[in-house]
């Protein structure tokens, strides 16, 4: 689990009490995953189009496109509960 979920906790009795919640609630983060893997999915699959390059400024809709994809990846990291920080 990474330590930005308890890391605004100084208790070290409710840091635990914290992380078992999470891993209590592992099922509903695990539904949330898959809920962003179809957005993802999703959006891929628009980006693919060779129609979206007809639309006027679409370097800029693409550029949304990728900070939206970043914002995903990260919110997705933030969900798995499996993996340690990196130090």
């Amino acid at each position: 689990m990474l330590s930005a979920w308890t890391h605004h906790l100084k208790d070290p009795d409710e840091k635990v009490r914290y992380e078992k919640s999470l891993i209590h609630s592992r099922w509903i983060l695990e539904d949330l995953t898959k809920l962003l893997n179809q957005m993802k999915e999703d959006l891929e699959k628009s980006e693919r189009s060779p129609k979206s390059y007809d639309l006027p400024n679409w370097d800029y809709r693409q550029a949304h496109c990728n900070g939206f994809m970043q914002c995903l990846y990260k919110i997705q990291n933030l969900l798995s509960l499996d993996h340690k920080d990196k130090q």
